[in-house]
């Protein structure tokens, strides 16, 4: 994934908070000598620098809000003018947009399109309704994805099994930072209990 002086990324997702995931991937890639392009709602601030370009896409949580149409329109010509080498969406709203918005430039161009998957709405003991509903969309648009990610076995089994994609991968979960989360020694956790006046043996849920 080495970058050239024209290699293009675009990162999506519905709200801009998925950049805290998103952002050891996009200084990864700005060190390869990609351009790293980012979309979202802009529900939050979205940190200055980060990227070499942000756009706002008025993506709605509800699947059939009008804006949801505005929001497709706006990055279809966005990465239509664009042209991205690969494109990397998420969530399912911002994921579905992104991949109907891309179809055009994954035919033309061969832009590869990436969908991180963070836990199917359909799963075992979910609503029927949901099953109706975001199943068969799941199923269609992952023959628009040149890689599904999981991030559970359940999630990866149902789409290795069931969809008609290129590629489905399989993560444990998004990551955690192992310096700052990480196991202490006994003395330590003694230390800790006596410091917040825990009892010796009493068990503590956090």
């Amino acid at each position: 994934l080495k970058g050239t002086f024209m290699s293009k990324v675009l990162f999506t997702s519905h709200t801009g908070n998925f950049v805290k995931f998103n952002a050891p991937f996009i200084k990864w890639f700005s060190e390869q000598g990609w351009e790293v392009h980012y979309a979202s709602a802009e529900e939050e601030p979205f940190p200055e620098g980060l990227c070499d370009q942000h756009f706002m896409v008025p993506f709605q949580r509800t699947p059939f809000h009008p804006d949801n149409i505005k929001a497709y329109r706006i990055l279809r010509d966005i990465i239509c003018r664009e042209q991205y080498d690969l494109i990397h969406c998420h969530t399912p709203v911002g994921g579905a947009i992104t991949r109907l918005a891309a179809r055009k430039c994954r035919q033309r161009q061969g832009t590869k399109v990436i969908y991180t998957a963070h836990g199917f709405h359909f799963y075992k003991g979910a609503p029927f309704l949901n099953w109706i509903l975001y199943y068969p969309i799941e199923k269609w648009l992952a023959s628009l994805t040149d890689c599904i990610v999981t991030i559970n076995y359940e999630d990866y089994e149902l789409a290795r099994m069931k969809f008609h994609c290129k590629k489905v991968a399989h993560i444990d979960g998004v990551g955690v930072d192992l310096d700052a989360f990480h196991p202490i020694d006994h003395n330590s956790k003694q230390e800790l209990r006596e410091e917040y006046g825990f009892p010796e043996n009493a068990l503590i849920l956090i």
